[in-house]
């Protein structure tokens, strides 16, 4: 379906930015409810007009009317079975200028075919089989469809990679598909195989600088290069399935839902967060959740502070984690408690059975979890083993202070980041028994009245407050912060939560370049080399 919806945009703004379409196709897809082309025709200007300029909205829903068919797709002949052998037969020259297709794509892709007789016969018995193939195969398999795509384009472009990548995928998922230990698929499913692709291309094009393609540069004045809105970007709605509802509950206005929310101020103000308990405020709670959603999606966006002020208690930690089920449909309290200290348990034995292949600083940070005394800890030190192997600072998202401390010392004595951290209350933070969380510089949940009881709770807080405040993943945590989503959490979407295009080199601590991409190349990695991991030899 976004497939579909992806070229119907493209088809008619093709200089649209990347991340205005993924706005266009998340909006008409997961908010508007399209399910087929013919969907297309009901969409009013007025639907997606925060999102585009006037013009662009125009043409768009023009198309829509007078074009409403799907483009099929042309490229189910990319992939053939590796037991018909059959190679790629046509003889186009290669070019240095394909031409782009209204696709987004080169047009020898739609009539290239993968040559499975060039491929290792351990590699084709493992895809008869459905099994995955071993890496060096799976090397080797990318080598020869580089080098069979190059004698028809020196430097194959990403979005050439991806077609043939997703055809692969979708002719041999039990070989080749990303997925979780839960069967579960990793966002577009193959990424994996996308980056190695793509990778393989820009190896064997690095000194060669005459097979580089260039865009046409776009015009300053062309109406499409307009701008973003200041309206919801797709990174806001990320992995959500309820980010703002639009019916009221039966029976309900803005008037009384704004009633309801004065109401529960009022009740704040008199009894503080011990009345969360009561079942008057869970009932409110419940009932003003799009009222909730309308205040803190409102543009501009509000500070933690007022949101503290409208709804106080949204920052009780039940409720936080009560509002990110509705948000995201995963109840993740109830994930974390089942599977993060048996997941942990899992993972810290993973990096014991390989331990020298890991680095100093991963054998230290292991070596300390493993002690006798770290029983009914596993969760937290494999989070720990786990930031640094992705070579990220434990204060990233963790910050130790003396078990003494109050919110107002925090807020004193604390460097507090504006990005989310859980403050850990003890000597160490293996001792801490006590947790706070910090927004902006600010002690949100300062655990009294309401205490967050473990680590497991606190770790679900912290990720909790990034889908409900609309807070991307901070740069020097993201790694981490993405692993827990797609391994802990398994909220898959084939997108980032962090779309920052700087960060903070850990060499030099100069401001550089950040290289983005839609998802971590180095937790799709991990999570597939923990899965195909051999525990009954090792």
């Amino acid at each position: 379906m976004m497939d579909f919806i992806e070229d119907a945009v493209q088809r008619v703004l093709p200089q649209l930015q990347r991340e205005k379409v993924e706005a266009v196709i998340h909006e008409l897809e997961t908010n508007l409810g399209v399910e087929g082309p013919d969907d297309l025709q009901l969409i009013k200007e007025e639907d997606i007009r925060h999102l585009l300029s006037p013009i662009q909205c125009r043409k768009l829903i023009n198309s829509f009317k007078s074009d409403p068919k799907s483009p099929q797709s042309t490229t189910s002949s990319i992939v053939s079975s590796p037991s018909t052998s059959l190679s790629s037969s046509f003889s186009d020259e290669p070019s240095t200028s394909q031409l782009i297709s209204p696709r987004g794509h080169s047009d020898w892709v739609d009539r290239f075919q993968v040559p499975w007789d060039k491929m290792r016969p351990s590699l084709k018995r493992a895809i008869d089989a459905g099994n995955r193939p071993e890496p060096g195969d799976r090397r080797h398999m990318v080598h020869v469809i580089v080098d069979t795509m190059r004698e028809h384009c020196l430097n194959p472009t990403r979005n050439d990679c991806t077609i043939v990548a997703k055809d692969i995928t979708q002719m041999y998922p039990s070989s080749f598909l990303d997925r979780t230990e839960e069967g579960e698929k990793i966002g577009c499913g193959y990424f994996t195989l996308l980056q190695q692709l793509k990778t393989r291309v820009e190896y064997v094009n690095r000194d060669n600088t005459l097979s580089r393609l260039r865009r046409p540069r776009r015009s300053q004045t062309n109406d499409d290069d307009q701008p973003p809105p200041a309206k919801c970007t797709r990174i806001d709605s990320y992995g959500c399935i309820n980010w703002q509802p639009q019916e009221y509950p039966e029976g309900e206005t803005s008037s009384s839902l704004e009633e309801k929310r004065k109401e529960m101020v009022d009740i704040f103000t008199q009894e503080g967060l011990r009345a969360a308990e009561r079942g008057r405020v869970k009932e409110l709670m419940t009932m003003t959740y799009l009222k909730q959603r309308e205040d803190i999606n409102a543009d501009p966006p509000p500070s933690i502070l007022d949101i503290s002020k409208q709804w106080p208690f949204l920052l009780s930690w039940k409720f936080l984690l009560s509002h990110f089920t509705t948000l995201t449909g995963v109840d993740l309290y109830t994930r974390l408690k089942e599977d993060l200290d048996k997941k942990g348990k899992r993972l810290l034995e993973y990096f014991r059975c390989q331990l020298m292949k890991w680095t100093k600083e991963v054998k230290a940070v292991l070596k300390d979890a493993l002690k006798e005394d770290r029983e009914g800890s596993d969760g937290l030190a494999a989070m720990l083993v786990m930031m640094t192997h992705f070579k990220e600072a434990e204060d990233a998202l963790l910050l130790l202070t003396d078990v003494t401390t109050t919110p107002t010392d925090a807020e004193e004595q604390l460097v507090l980041p504006s990005t989310p951290r859980l403050i850990a209350l003890g000597d160490t933070v293996w001792s801490a028994n006590k947790w706070m969380l910090s927004i902006e510089g600010r002690v949100v949940i300062p655990g009294i009245p309401d205490e967050i009881p473990d680590f497991t709770t606190a770790l679900a807080v912290l990720f909790t407050s990034f889908y409900v405040f609309n807070i991307e993943y901070q740069v020097e945590a993201v790694t981490t912060l993405e692993f827990v989503q797609r391994f802990l959490a398994r909220i898959n979407p084939d997108s980032s939560k962090c779309t920052a295009k700087v960060q903070t080199s850990r060499k030099t601590g100069r401001t550089v370049k950040r290289k983005t991409s839609d998802m971590s190349p180095r937790v799709i990695s991990f999570m597939n080399a923990f899965s195909a991991f051999d525990w009954q030899n090792n």
